[in-house]
């Protein structure tokens, strides 16, 4: 039985086959209309999220400390300082930590992981309204139905638009792509510039992207906001610094007070 797209409908085809996790047999296939290669029924998922966290992935924290001064600069530019965000997939809170110690109002969500650094700010909904965009990094490979996914992370916060990374695949199906990371079972969606553009389509917003960083919004953004964001952060950052109140004296007298009231 032939699998169809779960982001356009479309016909799919094998593009190869492998072993993940050093056990168990994937198939790979891709669109032939909207390129959304994908792994057919990963069985596996249980097993693969014992740990949330992958051992091989040693970039972790680099990928942080790397992101987190993009992600600011774009997150005010675009929303403005005094938004509350979201961070779904958030791990175990690194970034999170990092965001608010920079001064944005950013909560933890993560259905898998603990959450070790952003303690106390986890997100709930029906104590502070709507967030003005869900950031979501390193999650859109690990989804079985990005369609569903997106659609519940703004339902879920109230935000009309999706700020996260991915590395796009360039259609040449190689199934020696680093990104596939088979011996993790946890990468199992993999986009095209073609299968952003479509999605964005399915859930009527528009796609901007910039590299690895992408946004999906139904608010009227200018073609190249992203772009722009991105290219000017190395200048915007500092002032964002300067403008911003860091949260992590607040964030502590804050979470001293609530033990204190609990205890």
């Amino acid at each position: 039985m032939t699998a169809s797209c779960g982001i356009c409908d479309g016909t799919t085809r094998i593009t190869h086959r492998a072993t993940v996790l050093g056990r168990h047999e994937a198939t790979y296939r891709m669109c032939d209309a909207c390129a959304y290669w994908f792994v057919d029924e990963p069985h596996w998922l249980d097993e693969a999220y014992a740990e949330a966290v992958a051992a091989v992935d040693t970039g972790v924290v680099q990928r942080n400390l790397h992101l987190y001064p993009r992600l600011a600069s774009v997150l005010v530019r675009l929303f403005g300082p005094t938004g509350v965000y979201v961070d779904y997939g958030a791990g175990y809170g690194l970034l999170v930590r990092l965001l608010r110690d920079v001064g944005l109002d950013v909560y933890w969500q993560d259905a898998h992981c603990q959450n070790l650094f952003a303690r106390g700010f986890e997100w709930d909904g029906s104590r502070r309204g709507a967030a003005a965009a869900v950031t979501a990094v390193e999650v859109m490979e690990h989804v079985t139905d990005p369609l569903a996914f997106v659609d519940a992370c703004l339902r879920e916060t109230g935000a009309h638009s999706l700020v996260f990374t991915q590395h796009l695949h360039d259609l040449s199906a190689d199934p020696s792509w680093w990104y596939l990371a088979p011996e993790t079972g946890q990468h199992i969606s993999f986009y095209a510039p073609r299968t952003m553009r479509v999605l964005a389509e399915r859930l009527g917003m528009t796609y901007h992207g910039a590299g690895t960083l992408h946004l999906l919004t139904k608010r009227n953004f200018r073609q190249g906001a992203l772009s722009r964001s991105v290219r000017l952060h190395r200048l915007s950052y500092p002032l964002l610094r300067c403008r911003l109140r860091s949260r992590v004296m607040p964030d502590h007298r804050l979470l001293a007070h609530r033990t204190c009231s609990t205890g």
